[in-house]
């Protein structure tokens, strides 16, 4: 594999302005491993040569003049199947949208990193309707994790992990509404932000969905995160610009108030390989003078039925949007446990929205007690490439550590922080709403502090999937 790919965006940045390399040798480079590597992994929904060509040759032009754009200018990028682009397929991850027209509009994402002179070199797989934290779908088939192919990349931003772990393209862009961000990261070995809501626009409009930036480290991570989190008018909730100057400072954790959520009180239990990781970071941040406090269950009850009822109706409307003659093409597994959503009367859609209210308002209540709480990403160290979830009847059931910050809207980080039998294992970070910038900052902190220089499975050899069918 080409060097260049290993390297951090500000390393390509110094490498341009050394002249060593260019926009358009960088993206060659990038689309050569895209060739050699994403017939293995299953990444990419699209790839869009010819305009990727058009804006790297437009970035080595502004380079050659003195007028690059900023800090994302030239750098090869992908965004989620489910963000629109201009000229690019806007599918959701199903079968039964394979042949809707391209897209004439860019969602606020896109337009952003346009207007920034990133190079989007394409779009990544996503699983049907983005509702399922796995990398499987009717359209695109299975995702392969590249730490193991045999592995899950988590999801829905499944392709978007999947891709970065591997070396193609320097960040993503994907979405999340349960963890969808978070959970790539926590399979893939990557850095994620699921934002305070508004503070990343997308459209459409949305009080739980935002768009999150993934990449391989935490600078690379706020590249995305300065670009992307730009207003816009078309997002109902999008918040006033902010300034980032000092968004690189690493937080110092003395004296911080450190919550470590290990039991949500519902759900699959924490292994004890996650919780291992979980509290390696805690005693990092208490040596670093963190006052720190393990939580009880954060939930008396199960809080999930309700949320999942939201879910599946969010996945039938989908699903009776789609022409009838298409409705089979939609994967079983999202279309069968999105069933009984038909059945739900307005008022237990109501009863259900309260509840999840109720439950997002002590959840938010608890983490209000500290200044930042740290927990598991996923309860386990993952699940086969082939299956939808840890409980197939709740393909988003195994999300209990990441779905309620989507609730409350609070900002969330994921981070790799330690392994186990050679898999990633991922922890989040989780701080008050508009903290975006300090959680950042505190897992900028944290990367430097875990011990261990990352060592990207960049180099998976083509004919391993033979053995996986």
């Amino acid at each position: 594999m080409n060097p260049l790919l290993t390297k951090t965006v500000a390393e390509i940045r110094e490498a341009f302005g050394r002249g060593e390399t260019t926009p358009l040798h960088l993206l060659d480079a990038t689309l050569e491993h895209l060739a050699a590597i994403d017939p293995v992994i299953n990444a990419m929904a699209y790839v869009d040569e010819s305009g990727a060509r058009a804006a790297a040759q437009a970035a080595t032009d502004r380079l050659v003049s003195g007028r690059a754009r900023g800090d994302l200018d030239g750098i090869p990028v992908t965004i989620k199947d489910s963000i629109h682009a201009i000229g690019m397929p806007w599918r959701h991850g199903v079968a039964a949208n394979a042949d809707l027209p391209m897209s004439t509009v860019d969602a606020p994402p896109a337009a952003r990193l346009k207007e920034a002179g990133a190079v989007i070199i394409g779009k990544t797989t996503m699983p049907d309707m983005g509702m399922m934290a796995a990398g499987v779908s009717s359209l695109y088939g299975i995702t392969r994790n590249p730490w193991d192919l045999s592995r899950n990349t988590g999801g829905s931003s499944a392709g978007a992990g999947a891709s970065l772990a591997s070396g193609i393209g320097f960040g993503s862009v994907g979405s999340d509404i349960a963890g969808s961000v978070r959970l790539p990261a926590g399979h893939c070995g990557l850095v994620a932000l699921k934002p305070t809501q508004g503070r990343i626009p997308h459209t459409a409009p949305s009080t739980m969905r935002s768009a999150g930036p993934m990449a391989r480290t935490v600078d690379d991570l706020i590249d995305l995160y300065g670009v992307i989190s730009r207003p816009d008018p078309r997002d109902t909730w999008s918040l006033p610009y902010e300034d980032t100057t000092d968004i690189r400072g690493g937080l110092a954790p003395a004296g911080l108030r450190i919550g470590v959520m290990l039991d949500m009180g519902y759900g699959p239990s924490v292994s004890d390989d996650v919780q291992a990781v979980v509290r390696s970071a805690a005693m990092q941040l208490s040596a670093a003078g963190a006052v720190v406090t393990e939580m009880p269950p954060v939930f008396g009850a199960d809080p999930y039925p309700a949320l999942d009822r939201l879910f599946q109706v969010r996945a039938r409307t989908e699903w009776e949007a789609i022409p009838e003659n298409r409705r089979s093409d939609v994967l079983p597994a999202v279309a069968d446990w999105a069933t009984a959503a038909a059945e739900n009367s307005a008022a237990q859609f109501s009863r259900d929205t309260d509840a999840v209210m109720r439950s997002q308002e002590m959840i938010r209540a608890q983490t209000a007690e500290f200044d930042f709480v740290i927990s598991p990403v996923i309860p386990t160290v993952g699940f086969g490439a082939e299956e939808v979830g840890l409980d197939p009847a709740q393909p988003l059931g195994h999300c209990s550590f990441t779905a309620w910050f989507n609730q409350t809207a609070q900002p969330a980080s994921a981070l790799c922080f330690g392994f186990s039998a050679h898999m990633p294992v991922g922890i989040q970070v989780v701080g008050p709403r508009f903290a975006d910038q300090a959680v950042l900052r505190l897992t900028k902190w944290l990367e430097s502090a875990r011990g261990f220089e990352m060592d990207w499975p960049t180099a998976v050899a083509a004919d391993t999937i033979g053995a996986l069918g």
